[in-house]
C-alpha cells in the first residue's frame, strides 16, 4: 500500500460512513484535519463548493417539497463529502488517483481506461484555454448574440472533433508501441503521516458509529 491508495480508502471510508450512517458532530473532525492541512487553500476550497452548491440546491429543492427533513439532511450529507473529497484531491491532477487504483490491484483495463481518460481530458482542457485566450487577444466579448452562440457552438464542435482525433491517435501510438491493455507505474511505499492520522480518525469514527447502532 502506498499514500495514493490511501487517500482512496481514506475517500471512501468517509463517503460511506456519511452517506449511509447517522450524521455525527464528529464527521466534522475529519474535515477539520483536511481543512488544516490545506489551510493556504481555504478560499478556492470553499469557493468551488459554492459553485458545486448551485446543483445541489435544485436536487435539495425536488426533495423539500416532498420531506423537508430528508431535503435538510441531504444538503448537509452530500455538502460534507464533497467537502471532504475536494479537500482531500485539491492539489490531485488524477494521476495519483490512477496510480491508488492500481496499488490496490484494480483490473488493468479499468486503471488503462481510467489513465486515458484523464490523459484525454488535460489535452482538451489545454486546447479549451488555448482557444479561449485567442478568442480575447481578438477582441472576442461574450455577449446575448446569434453571433455568439455561432461561436460558441464552432469551438465545442471543434473541441469534440479534436477529441475523437486525439482518441484515435493514442488508439494507433499505443498498439504500435504493443501495448497490452496494462500501464506500469512507479511507485511508492512511502506513507504521509497526515495519511495515516487521517485514516486512524476515520477508523475512530466507524468504531462510534458502530458502537452507538448496536448498544
Amino acid at each position: 500500500m502506498n499514500k495514493e491508495s490511501l487517500h482512496l480508502i481514506n475517500s471512501l471510508l468517509f463517503s460511506i460512513v456519511v452517506a449511509f450512517f447517522t450524521l455525527d458532530y464528529i464527521f466534522l473532525l475529519a474535515i477539520f484535519m483536511v481543512l488544516f492541512f490545506e489551510k493556504d487553500n481555504l478560499k478556492k476550497i470553499l469557493k468551488k463548493l459554492f459553485f458545486l452548491n448551485f446543483f445541489i440546491f435544485i436536487l435539495v429543492l425536488f426533495v423539500f417539497f416532498q420531506n423537508k427533513n430528508e431535503a435538510i439532511e441531504l444538503f448537509f450529507r452530500t455538502n460534507l463529502i464533497l467537502l471532504f473529497n475536494i479537500t482531500l484531491f485539491y492539489k490531485s491532477r488524477g494521476y495519483d488517483i490512477v496510480r491508488g487504483f492500481d496499488s490496490l490491484n484494480f483490473p488493468a483495463k479499468f486503471v488503462s481506461v481510467f489513465y486515458f481518460t484523464i490523459s484525454l481530458i488535460e489535452h482538451l482542457m489545454l486546447n479549451f484555454k488555448e482557444t479561449k485566450n485567442s478568442l480575447k487577444s481578438r477582441g472576442f466579448r461574450s455577449r446575448t448574440s446569434l453571433f455568439t452562440y455561432q461561436t460558441y457552438g464552432n469551438i465545442f464542435a471543434m473541441i469534440f472533433i479534436k477529441a475523437i482525433k486525439k482518441s484515435e491517435d493514442m488508439r494507433c501510438s499505443m498498439i504500435a508501441r504493443g501495448f497490452e491493455n496494462r500501464i506500469f507505474f512507479i511507485k511508492s511505499d512511502k506513507i504521509a503521516t497526515y495519511e495515516i492520522l487521517l485514516f486512524v480518525l476515520i477508523v475512530i469514527i466507524y468504531i462510534k458509529v458502530f458502537y452507538e447502532l448496536f448498544s
